[in-house]
């Protein structure tokens, strides 16, 4: 059988975060490999696969997109492999529809992502729901051995009412994870059936419901026209004193106006990944407040779900390569709900 021919979409050292050493000599070894010199744009991409079988196109972070045009210039080309998370910004105009049409197989690695953002908001909700950043601050700069604020006895993630917004991939793995924990489940997506919600284990309800009872609040929503601005001075007068919430999805589902006045009231607990504008300025409230706490868009990293994206991709090439189910196949039909 003749060598495949693999075209990466950004040079080596892209790479490198999340492709193992082993799978990069593996591909050199049983594959032609394209590898760009330097950041290529489309055109350059379409130049550097002018005249050559592709059978198989690799991208990561930084990388061009690939519109309609690439695919009708190599009908051969079947496979794309993204290691990283979202595919949107690669398929302009009608290019998914496209995709569809012909067959052609979409990965993501987005579940290696997934599961690391997944870690960092249980831990969230392990450390912030016992207020323990707040009384290792007190403990080392005042040294305060009891902290009036912070409940003896306080509602931890065990047995807590935790309220998901969107059961996405990342918020199922989050559901998965905290079982051990004891805790009630309540999720609004509306684009969750009832069966798989009984499957999950979870509570459908109505977001103002989730934020009325929940005592725990993470948001795992894609970024669409439904979930813009979906949280506004009115949600978050509903979320009860003393309860934490989590974004560390997409900043436009809060207002953020209404969320610097909520966290102003200081009645409950903010963690935020993300913000809009990111990063915040120098001398943004949110930055001084005691009960907000912010990371630089970090959830995503971490060298367990990083490197399982390479695996996924190649595990995904493999499958393709013989005729079998992809099993981490991206649902490209429904590319507008996704994240």
């Amino acid at each position: 059988m003749s060598r495949k021919t693999v075209l990466m979409a950004m040079p080596r050292s892209a790479y490198s975060r999340t492709f193992r050493a082993e799978e990069q000599e593996r591909l050199i070894r049983d594959f032609d490999v394209i590898w760009p010199e330097s950041n290529p744009s489309a055109a350059d991409m379409l130049a550097l696969a002018d005249g050559r079988q592709i059978d198989a196109v690799i991208t990561v972070w930084g990388a061009p997109a690939f519109p309609t045009a690439f695919w009708q210039a190599h009908p051969e080309c079947r496979f794309f492999g993204h290691m990283a998370g979202s595919v949107k910004h690669f398929f302009p105009d009608a290019t998914p529809q496209y995709l569809l049409d012909h067959g052609i197989t979409v990965v993501s690695g987005q579940f290696g992502l997934g599961i690391n953002v997944a870690e960092m908001t249980v831990a969230c909700m392990v450390t912030l729901a016992r207020q323990f950043p707040l009384l290792w601050r007190k403990l080392r700069d005042e040294g305060a051995w009891r902290v009036p604020e912070v409940p003896f006895e306080p509602q931890g993630l065990l047995g807590a009412t935790v309220g998901l917004v969107a059961a996405s991939v990342i918020g199922r793995l989050v559901i998965e994870m905290i079982k051990p924990f004891r805790c009630r489940v309540l999720v609004f997506d509306p684009y969750l059936p009832d069966d798989k919600a009984a499957e999950l284990g979870v509570e459908k309800v109505s977001l103002e419901r989730l934020l009325a009872e929940s005592d725990i609040i993470s948001m795992h929503h894609p970024q669409t026209p439904e979930t813009d601005r979906m949280i506004g001075a009115a949600q978050f007068k509903l979320i009860r004193d003393g309860a934490v919430f989590i974004n560390t999805a997409r900043p436009r589902a809060l207002d953020p106006e209404a969320l610097l006045a909520a966290a102003q009231e200081q009645r409950f607990t903010i963690a935020l990944d993300v913000t809009e504008p990111e990063p915040l300025p120098a001398d943004h409230a949110l930055r001084a407040l005691p009960n907000v706490w912010l990371t630089p868009h970090v959830a995503g990293t971490g060298r367990y779900g990083a490197l399982m994206v390479g695996d996924i991709v190649m595990e995904s090439l493999d499958q393709h390569l013989a005729g079998q189910p992809v099993t981490w196949r991206y649902p490209i039909e429904r590319l507008d709900l996704m994240a």
